[in-house]
């Protein structure tokens, strides 16, 4: 038996998708494919008698069957199309981060792509304020800060006492943040159901995870936002959580203002890192 050559075999199989998808589903009569795909009998011979030489149909019973091989080629073709139809979505994204970046198939699989908008940048947030919203744990990492964000990422993520918010902070964020809204981070800092934490974030995107049920990226430009990616396969929520355990276990917490007799912006030093 002649082994089909592998590039054939790839071309063979994109191109005739359609047939391998309705054999996949149930046998066939010849009659039943030429109704179906509109074709005459001379070109469904045609692409029978290819499919057949590459071991990918058989005709049994009076129908035609696809086989083993043909189903495992036509499950993993759509599974490879549908993921570069996710990638197509998310690349006007994606072209804002380095070449070298941990976002790959686990994270963009079975992903949703929320692109920013020229006129109302600021308005793809929405989806992520709408991820974490309600949500009873979430976890993130934020690499940068942006105004006005920042407290309504908070508000959205602790919506009572009993929602548990953890947050790693890279560089001068927190300084940032205070600079911003001096009260309400020292409010933060005390509520017992968020943490804070300062450390290195290696990526220029943000992340968080809600519920260990949906995980988003947010991927900055120098301008502001460049789009939300969201994500709810298991898949992505374990490549999630193992980046934010990544960073977060090289992090330090920061300390709860009622923790010193004087609390101190730590502007430039991060003085509320623990020791």
């Amino acid at each position: 038996m002649e082994q089909p050559d592998p590039a054939d075999f790839e071309s063979l199989i994109a191109d005739r998708s359609g047939f391998l998808r309705v054999l996949t589903a149930a046998p066939r009569s010849k009659r039943d494919l030429s109704e179906l795909f509109d074709c005459s009998r001379s070109t469904i011979d045609r692409v029978l008698r290819s499919l057949a030489d590459a071991y990918l149909v058989e005709y049994r019973d009076g129908e035609w069957h696809a086989t083993a091989a043909g189903v495992c080629a036509y499950r993993k073709h759509d599974e490879y199309a549908s993921f570069l139809t996710d990638l197509a979505d998310a690349a006007p994204i994606l072209a804002a981060l380095p070449t070298e970046t941990p976002i790959g198939e686990a994270f963009l699989a079975g992903s949703t792509a929320h692109i920013a908008e020229n006129s109302v940048p600021d308005a793809v947030l929405d989806v992520m304020l709408c991820s974490v919203r309600g949500a009873s744990v979430v976890r993130g990492l934020v690499p940068k800060a942006l105004a006005g964000s920042a407290t309504e990422f908070y508000e959205a993520a602790v919506t009572d006492d009993s929602a548990t918010l953890d947050l790693v902070l890279d560089g001068a964020v927190f300084d940032r943040l205070y600079e911003l809204n001096p009260q309400e981070t020292k409010d933060a800092l005390d509520k017992p159901s968020v943490t804070l934490f300062c450390g290195t974030i290696p990526w220029a995107f943000g992340l968080w995870i809600a519920d260990e049920t949906e995980v988003g990226v947010v991927v900055y430009t120098e301008q502001g936002i460049q789009g939300c990616i969201l994500n709810d396969t298991k898949t992505a929520v374990e490549w999630a959580t193992e980046q934010y355990e990544s960073v977060e276990q090289e992090a330090e917490a920061l300390l709860k203002s009622s923790a010193v007799d004087s609390f101190t912006p730590p502007i430039g030093q991060y003085s509320t890192c623990a020791d």
